[in-house]
């Protein structure tokens, strides 16, 4: 082809409206991601996505909120906090990040209280949190903190052989107690045979699995507070045992199905039948909407409740259900051996775990009080189950979510003889293969 002036000319002009062109693109492709920040992670556990009680926290302070950074001249350490502050940044924008070194500025650190190096202070609404454990879980929380204002008071009542609140043993309620206080509650006991009423100040009372029932005046005393206008309750009963509230419930149309929970599946996943998987939750209350991953009971009994018969009165919610293929079994289980019999047993799945509402008023009941235990906690949704329980009747919906997912490092396994062949591969196979191929090209050009 033969270039003329005029051929030049349109060539350049081309090449011109192209550059043009690209460079429009690239800035409105720079504009796009710093308007609308998006991010991909593409681990397997999503170890880099926020848990979605993380993004409801950070979500909720629409005003902004600031996060001081009280750190040293340390990059990996400074880098670390920041990587994670930056997460709920992009979920909310309006979060602020600011560093200050202690040492020197040593005046603001007293003036703030701070002593440990690393410590997060958060402020927002004229209110301030610290957290010195660099965590998604720990930040969740102090968010959630924050947010809450007002301290709610949780108590369990005691007495009656209950679950303890503190201690290293199976039965303790140690590590729910601690991920309860960690979100901002405070937990305290209650012995009603010496109290004259409960306290003003309670918002939610928990009966965490009595193996001795309420005495009469007990009952008495804790029926007048949740009748007086905004009583809330958690119910927790085992098999084989009374609380004494038996009465009071069916005022609300609960009943507990006496005998044992039996589902065979269990010993799929190394549990006895005794210990029932619940696979089936209410898809529409705040407690269990949302929940997928299976709780574990310990050994439950099933709870039944009636429908409302007025459709202004109470909202009846059947929460959540086991044992699909298995039964209640209402024989002895001694013998160690249990068949299902169709004129005395019922036949899965079975119900364990109701909610009522009636305006301030809010009542869940449990067929089991071992699966919040230290024992079982940990076990797949328990955890998450029973604080949604306890957001739900302290009226704190807002923050009923998935739990921020605690960090596990992830690493590669290699054995000792295949970690040597490895090395091998690397020092010597690479480097001949590379000279291998270096020799053959130059063999065929010189053949040439």
């Amino acid at each position: 082809m033969k270039m003329n002036r005029s051929t030049r000319l349109n060539l350049r002009t081309q090449n011109l409206i192209t550059g043009l062109l690209l460079t429009v693109l690239f800035i409105m492709a720079a504009y796009a991601t710093n308007r609308y920040p998006k991010q991909w992670d593409w681990t397997k556990s999503g170890r880099h996505t926020l848990a979605e009680q993380s993004v409801k926290a950070i979500q909720a302070f629409d005003k902004g909120v600031s996060a001081t950074v009280f750190a040293q001249e340390d990059k990996e350490r400074r880098h670390d906090i920041t990587e994670l502050l930056e997460k709920y940044r992009v979920v909310n924008p309006k979060l602020t990040i600011a560093f200050v070194n202690p040492d020197s500025n040593p005046a603001l650190a007293r003036q703030e209280g701070i002593t440990t190096y690393g410590t997060v202070l958060l402020r927002a609404n004229n209110k301030s949190e610290k957290l010195t454990e660099s965590t998604e879980e720990a930040l969740t929380n102090a968010l959630i903190r924050l947010q809450k204002g007002t301290v709610k008071t949780v108590r369990f009542l005691t007495g009656h052989g209950e679950h303890p609140l503190t201690g290293d043993e199976r039965a303790s309620y140690q590590v729910v107690t601690q991920l309860m206080r960690g979100e901002g509650y405070q937990i305290q006991e209650l012995n009603l045979a010496g109290e004259e009423s409960v306290p003003a100040d309670t918002t939610v009372i928990v009966l965490a699995g009595p193996t001795k029932p309420l005495l009469p005046i007990e009952a008495e005393r804790l029926e007048k507070w949740l009748t007086a206008g905004k009583g809330r309750i958690l119910v927790m009963r085992d098999p084989r045992t009374q609380t004494g509230l038996e009465k009071y419930l069916l005022t609300h149309g609960i009943t507990f199905q006496e005998g044992v929970v039996i589902d065979p599946v269990a010993r799929l996943f190394g549990a006895g039948p005794t210990t029932p998987i619940i696979t089936q939750y209410d898809p529409t209350h705040d407690i269990t909407k949302g929940m997928k991953m299976p709780a574990v009971f310990a050994e439950a009994c099933g709870v039944n409740i009636e429908p409302s018969k007025n459709p202004d009165g109470p909202l009846k919610t059947r929460l959540l259900a086991g044992a699909d293929r298995g039964w209640l079994e209402t024989g002895d289980l001694s013998s160690g051996t249990v068949e299902f019999d169709p004129g005395k047993d019922t036949k899965g799945p079975i119900w364990m775990g109701v909610a009522v509402q009636d305006k301030g008023f809010r009542l869940v009941t449990l067929g089991d009080s071992d699966f919040a235990a230290n024992a079982y906690i940990q076990y797949s949704g328990n955890d998450t189950l029973f604080l949604n329980v306890v957001r739900w009747l302290a009226e704190d919906e807002s923050f009923i979510a998935i739990k921020p997912k605690k960090s596990q490092e992830s690493g590669l396994s290699i054995p000792g003889h295949m970690a040597q062949y490895l090395f091998m591969g690397i020092l010597f196979g690479i480097p001949l293969l590379l000279a291998g191929t270096g020799i053959a090209i130059w063999s065929r050009r010189k053949r040439r």
